[in-house]
């Protein structure tokens, strides 16, 4: 790949090098403190979204920011538009940064930075031209992970050279922590959670320093990574109602036998796990039912997907260097009030009944991981990240102190099942009505059928049939409503007359007239055809028509970020690592 190899405003000078020389010795720290001069704990703002995502402010160039928190990956990414950034330095230095899902592409720039009480001066960040949709306010993401995975340095590497690189293009949090190599160096993270009321519970992000209440975590078993790009610690094993789950080997170097290389990701929405040990959770509470198929309207796609009471869940629990970390009941679903089915015409319809869906989803792992914990999982633990003896691109000998997390359990078992009944009861009081879930798998693979454009429900062998469902319990899918296989996926039918619409049909925009709701609403419901109206009849479910009008302003849904993909484990970005600051403990 071809970089440009000069800066687009000022010259890349002697002077410009030597200033990040300095932040690195300690000198000139600017506005913000060194790290290691803090002396009372001092709590870095941390918010949460929905139980979706997690950000923090920093400070870029002398703007206020919001970005993301992701321990999954290592760069800095900042849209610029419509900010007044002071740059140390902008570059024509293309990179990109793909993720899991979403990809950021821009230029190399650099800019004093501030997060919390801690400054930086010169970072280097990506000046982000192209990204996936963010949520309101947020213009970018900071990494927390290790600099193996960073794209930045790699990219400068090709372009100015190995030592440019280093000097120039670690992430930064490895900055902060380097101001002070006779520190400890580490950062302490826990993901809040919104009750029943949209309030946020006990978020806490502190850079060398614990949270007043958790300072119990020092003395809590040292997780040592896994994999030296990540926060990949060995996974003791998974409890299940109190029955051990059974792994298969780790694809892990260097996971201990018995166990599986967990990686700690924050800025993952959901978690990664084994299709077994999906079906082995989700199985095991009563009345739950498998369906393959995508569930039009959730974040659910085509996969292993598990369809909910909405009242009841399970007793899951992590094992980590031997303590159990029980995962709350809430963490393990997701409600949708609602769920809009299709547009047809500029009529959005919508299933007028609330559906429960597993919020942990399978995946493939990769050398990195076996197992991806998410936010689900790490809204459970207060984490200390601890580097140790770190330097970046040095393998350590067996004297020194590889990067290691230590935990403290923070959900109660029997606070969080009181905690779970206030918040389903509250929510599903002010929801449309929740049906079973062997009712809404019928409903949805009898829509599917109506739909020409859509496959026929499959199981995982790949053929036709209502077995596409799997029930927990003993009664049959099929029972109470024919096969779809027998119905007429393309018949249309006057719906208006044989269809049950909840509300009738309510705009969006002032503007809509009665003429428009009369004209729009039999024609798109004309098009659901007869599979819909057969499960419509049997099942009792009813459907709301939304009219979408101009005016309608529609809220991009936070997309899940998984950890990056970028071939930048090169032989250039670990000779790039080679020496740099050190950390000690």
């Amino acid at each position: 790949m071809a970089f440009s190899s000069f800066f687009r405003g000022l010259p890349f000078t002697l002077a410009f090098i030597s200033s990040l020389l300095d932040a690195a010795s300690g000198q000139d720290a600017g506005s913000g403190a060194k790290y290691g001069t803090v002396g009372s704990p001092v709590e870095i703002p941390l918010w949460n979204f929905n139980n979706e995502g997690y950000s923090t402010e920093i400070i870029l160039g002398g703007q206020k920011v919001k970005v993301l928190v992701d321990t999954g990956s290592t760069d800095l990414w900042i849209d610029p538009k419509g900010l007044d950034v002071k740059y140390s330095n902008t570059t024509d230095v293309k990179a990109g940064l793909v993720y899991g899902i979403g990809e950021v592409e821009g230029t190399i720039a650099f800019a004093d930075v501030q997060i919390g009480p801690y400054f930086v001066p010169n970072q280097a960040f990506l000046n982000a031209s192209k990204y996936n949709p963010m949520p309101d306010g947020i213009v970018g993401l900071i990494g927390l992970a290790f600099d193996g995975l960073a794209a930045i340095p790699a990219t400068l590497a090709q372009t100015w050279g190995k030592e440019a690189a280093l000097e120039l293009g670690l992430g930064t949090i490895t900055n902060v922590i380097a101001q002070d190599r006779f520190k400890p160096g580490y950062f302490d993270l826990h993901l809040g959670r919104t009750d029943e009321n949209n309030t946020d519970h006990d978020p806490h992000f502190l850079i060398g320093q614990h949270a007043p209440g958790f300072e119990a975590v020092t003395s809590a078993p040292k997780l040592e990574r896994v994999d030296d790009r990540h926060w990949t610690v060995a996974l003791d094993g998974v409890t299940i109602n109190g029955k051990a789950f059974e792994f298969n080997k780790s694809a892990v170097a260097g996971v201990p036998a018995g166990k599986v290389g967990a990686t700690f990701d924050s800025g993952y929405t959901t978690s990664v796990f084994p299709d077994a040990l999906i079906d082995a959770i989700y199985s095991s509470i009563p009345g739950a039912v498998k369906y393959t198929n995508a569930i039009p309207g959730t974040d659910n796609p085509a996969g292993n997907n598990w369809i909910l009471p909405c009242n009841a869940s399970t007793n899951l629990t992590f094992i980590l260097g031997g303590q159990e970390f029980p995962i709350h009941p809430r963490d393990t679903f997701a409600v949708y009030p609602g769920i809009k089915l299709d547009t047809i015409e500029g009529v959005d319809l919508l299933a007028n009944t609330t559906i429960c869906l597993n919020r942990f989803f399978s995946g493939e792992p990769d050398e990195t991981f076996d197992i991806l914990l998410g936010m689900g999982v790490l809204r459970n633990v207060y984490a200390s990240h601890q580097y140790g003896d770190y330097t970046p691109g040095v393998n350590l000998t067996s004297s020194q102190q590889q990067p290691y997390l230590q935990l403290l359990s923070t959900t109660q078992r029997d606070a969080a099942w009181a905690e779970f009944n206030a918040y389903t009861t509250a929510k599903l009081a002010s929801a449309p009505p929740a049906s079973d879930p062997a009712s809404i798998v019928k409903f949805l693979m009898l829509y599917a059928e109506s739909q020409p454009s859509q496959n026929h429900m499959s199981t995982d062998s790949g053929a036709s049939t209502s077995a596409a469902a799997t029930p927990v319990s003993q009664t049959s899918v099929a029972s109470a409503a024919p096969s779809p296989t027998n119905a007429a996926p393309s018949a249309k039918v006057d719906a208006a007359q044989d269809l049950a619409v909840a509300g009738a049909v309510s705009s969006s925009s002032d503007s809509e007239s009665d003429a428009d709701k009369n004209k729009y609403g039999p024609v798109a419901l004309g098009l659901l055809g007869a599979n819909l109206v057969l499960a419509l009849a049997v099942l009792g479910v009813t459907l709301t028509m939304c009219i979408r009008g101009g005016k309608e302003r529609r809220e991009a849904r936070y997309k899940p970020i998984r950890l990056p993909k970028e071939q930048v484990r090169s032989d250039d970005v670990d000779d790039v690592e080679s020496s740099g600051a050190r950390y000690s403990d």
